[in-house]
């Protein structure tokens, strides 16, 4: 393959990430076709700039009785010198003018491109189901959002500008070699079977080396995620120091990775540089046995020179444009390993009603992968408008029900039922619309108070937002407050105390207007003075709902209407 072009492996790589992402380009036309444009007349620029040097050497400085060309034949040595020195001024202005015009409109591009590109990997990634989530590792994905989908702007179109306007350089000047002198110009092709050679074998190392790389620095950053988010845990054992060494030996494993993309890349370097510099020197020893025979003058031969550092530029470039294509594309094939995921399956085409809340599982069986039963012909009714209590052990099946009936799991054999229609005929948004649910690890977000009750919500005004507070008796909590429902709660909720974390997320799916709730263990960790306020808010929130809350406690706080124990996933009993 020549060496103007990368590897046939990563070549396919570009074509999918076009037919992946190709159609984020179709609004930028504009600044596309501005970017190509100035590219197109930098390469006119760039075979212009040893013009006016060859005019000053073969027409001022060794004239030999020769005059200037055409209309410049008119001109006296210091009018045409000054030509030249104006000339040589302003070809380097036109050319940085170019320069900016091209990299600020395929920066833009590439800009807009790869924002589209993260949110495009972003949504998807939580599309897929929990199953994918449960095994994958959260710092690893937030490479993938992050670190590669910047690659991937490079084998996507900003690589391939810097390789057409390089191939565009190359021919051009390839051409007026040839046509002062063929046979220099002809020398100026001898070293490229040595870069077609680097290129090709470079290529696929570098991709194997940064896609190596890539997935030791995913499993840093999955540690480092744990490890911020066990930082309580760390400094109650005086574990960090044991927890930073065990950090450095992860990124030392990608260091090493790194350095060994490095190496590759410097090596392709070197031997660019070798070989172009060998040539310079065959076209210098040549050329200037031409100018002692009188065949070509001194000021061709110094525009020849130029012309073949010119040729060879996008040459040694080559090489550097390799490693950042491989990279690219080693890049683009993480993120294709996500993207080729099929998404949670919709299942059922109809929309779901509002429903009454009447809850029946009927015979439901359920297996996590490779994992014994978790619920075998398990069933159990809840009648509209009534208040379940779930109990049973730790892994007696209590939180997979809730899963199961939120869809975020399908069950092997039996039914769901709310309101005797069953669960799968209908789509997976408007199923999960009809629920409230308030997860055991309480989901707050960075930011206000207001934003993370809305988060049910979006459309809810600011009355309802202050309204569900005051449901869950956080009113002259909140009023309190110096801003009130625009206080920042930190990250996770960090600046609330444990109850009142679960009372605005029971203030939040209260707004959801939803006709089941659901609680996964919501008293689970609280102050008995805590515990209190949040079943009296349960109670609030629950009225007229059919509510089905998950405890492997006393439940004598929330006054169930219900309470139906499991054992081992096998069977329910009510015990109430």
């Amino acid at each position: 393959m020549s060496p103007l072009f990368p590897q046939k492996s990563v070549l396919r790589t570009a074509a999918k990430a076009i037919k992946h992402f190709g159609g984020f380009l179709h609004d930028q036309k504009r600044l596309i076709y501005s970017g190509i444009c100035a590219s197109l007349c930098l390469t006119v620029f760039e075979l212009l700039r040893p013009w006016p040097l060859k005019l000053i050497i073969d027409y001022i400085l060794i004239p030999n009785g020769k005059s200037a060309p055409g209309p410049l034949s008119q001109l006296s040595k210091d009018s045409l010198l000054w030509v030249c020195a104006i000339t040589m001024l302003l070809i380097p202005l036109a050319l940085g003018i170019l320069n900016k015009i091209s990299q600020v409109s395929l920066a833009q591009v590439g800009r807009k491109v790869t924002t589209r590109v993260r949110r495009l990997v972003c949504e998807h990634l939580q599309l897929l189901p929990l199953t994918f989530h449960h095994s994958a590792k959260t710092g690893d994905l937030l490479l993938r959002i992050m670190g590669d989908v910047n690659m991937v702007r490079d084998i996507l179109f900003s690589g391939w500008v810097s390789l057409v306007q390089r191939l565009l350089v190359f021919i051009a000047t390839l051409g007026l070699m040839l046509w002062f002198s063929p046979v220099l110009g002809l020398l100026a092709l001898a070293p490229l079977p040595l870069l077609t050679w680097s290129v090709r074998s470079s290529g696929g190392k570098m991709k194997e080396a940064v896609s190596k790389q890539r997935k030791k620095e995913g499993s840093a950053a999955a540690l480092a995620s744990e490890l911020l988010n066990q930082i309580r845990g760390i400094k109650a054992f005086s574990a960090e120091r044991r927890s930073a060494r065990l950090f450095s030996g992860l990124s030392r494993s990608g260091e090493k990775a790194g350095v060994v993309a490095t190496r590759i890349a410097a090596n392709a370097s070197l031997q660019a540089e070798v070989a172009t510099g060998a040539g310079l020197a065959l076209i210098l020893l040549v050329g200037s046995q031409q100018v002692l025979d009188g065949s070509l003058s001194a000021g061709a031969l110094l525009m020849l020179l130029s012309y073949a550092r010119a040729l060879y530029k996008p040459l040694r470039k080559l090489s550097r444009d390799g490693v950042r294509l491989a990279k690219a594309a080693a890049c683009a094939e993480r993120l294709f390993e996500v993207l080729d995921l099929p998404a949670e399956s919709s299942q059922g085409a109809q929309q779901a009603p509002q429903f009454r809340g009447d809850v029946k599982f009927d015979s439901v069986s359920f297996a996590y992968d490779g994992k014994a039963c978790a619920l075998e012909n398990f069933s159990f009714h809840v009648k509209p408008g009534a208040l379940c209590v779930l109990k049973g052990k730790n892994g007696s099946g209590k939180s997979t029900t809730l899963a199961l009936l939120l869809r975020l799991f399908l069950p092997r054999s039996g039914s769901i039922l709310v309101d005797d229609q069953d669960s799968e005929q209908f789509t997976l948004e408007s199923w999960r619309e009809r629920f409230a649910y308030v997860p055991q690890d309480n989901l707050l977000f960075a930011g206000t108070l207001a934003e993370n009750v809305l988060f049910a919500r979006p459309d809810a005004s600011v009355e309802e937002v202050l309204h569900v507070l005051d449901q869950v008796g956080l009113k002259s909590w909140v009023d309190s407050l110096p801003r009130g429902i625009e206080t920042e709660i930190g990250e996770s909720g960090q600046m609330l105390s444990g109850g009142q974390r679960r009372l605005v997320s029971l203030a939040r799916a209260s707004l959801r207007s939803a006709a089941i709730l659901l609680l996964d263990e919501p008293l689970e960790g609280l102050d008995p003075k805590a515990r209190t306020r949040v079943a009296r808010a349960i109670r609030s929130i629950g009225d007229g709902r059919t509510t089905i809350v998950v405890s492997h406690t006393s439940v004598d706080d929330i006054e169930a209407d219900q309470v139906i124990e499991i054992r081992n996933g096998r069977t329910a009993e009510n015990v109430l």
